[in-house]
């Protein structure tokens, strides 16, 4: 199993999780930059995984580190990977942002993350549904985590999280690698091609 993007907080969920039971290879930005194509090559060229799930994601950068982290540098690894193995899994963290068609006062960033995210989804959906190999390719489309991305709230108490995050019900990284661990536990001839999770939202009282 190869996790690419593995400092973050899903990342690390899947290292800790996942290594009870496979043998599970990481890649970060501590070994080199993810945007950098040659770096990636060196990656597709070193590895043989049957599994693959990708955590690459940034937010709140510019317009082109966001593009090139979302999107080419994930599609660049699921199309060279699903090239490469003969069967397997692929599974690219993506966002409910995916699904999103903006509303009135979206700033800037959540643009660019919006449409990032949305342009992996469709590339994946297309890929798995060429079905030219027997190799699954699936996008989970998480809504808020409670990780570093985008906001100061990793590892905080889940008390400070509520507050910082008024009404919704904070989705640990956790739950997200059961996720994971379902799709991957599917029979064979079924494929979770998509999945978006979203956040239970209480109401105020």
């Amino acid at each position: 199993m190869l996790i690419i993007g593995s400092n973050g907080g899903v990342g690390k969920e899947c290292i800790k999780y996942f290594s009870e039971n496979y043998d599970v290879i990481s890649i970060s930005r501590d070994l080199g930059d993810l945007r950098d194509k040659e770096f990636l090559k060196k990656i597709i060229d070193e590895y043989d995984p049957n599994i693959v799930i990708n955590c690459l994601g940034v937010f709140q950068k510019d317009f082109f580190e966001t593009f090139e982290t979302n999107f080419l540098s994930s599609s660049f690894l699921t199309l060279e990977f699903y090239k490469k193995m003969k069967r397997g899994h692929i599974i690219n963290i993506c966002s409910s942002s995916a699904n999103s068609s903006g509303w009135e006062g979206i700033d800037y960033d959540r643009i660019s993350y919006n449409v990032s995210k949305s342009a992996l989804k469709k590339f994946s959906n297309m890929l798995q549904s060429s079905k030219n190999k027997m190799i699954k390719v699936s996008t989970i489309e998480p809504a808020q985590i409670n990780t570093n991305m985008g906001n100061p709230t990793m590892d905080i108490p889940e008390s400070e999280y509520r507050k910082q995050t008024k009404k919704i019900v904070p989705m640990k990284p956790s739950y997200i690698i059961e996720i994971i661990d379902w799709i991957l536990n599917q029979p064979d001839p079924v494929v979770i091609s998509s999945i978006e999770i979203q956040n239970f939202i209480v109401s105020q009282e």
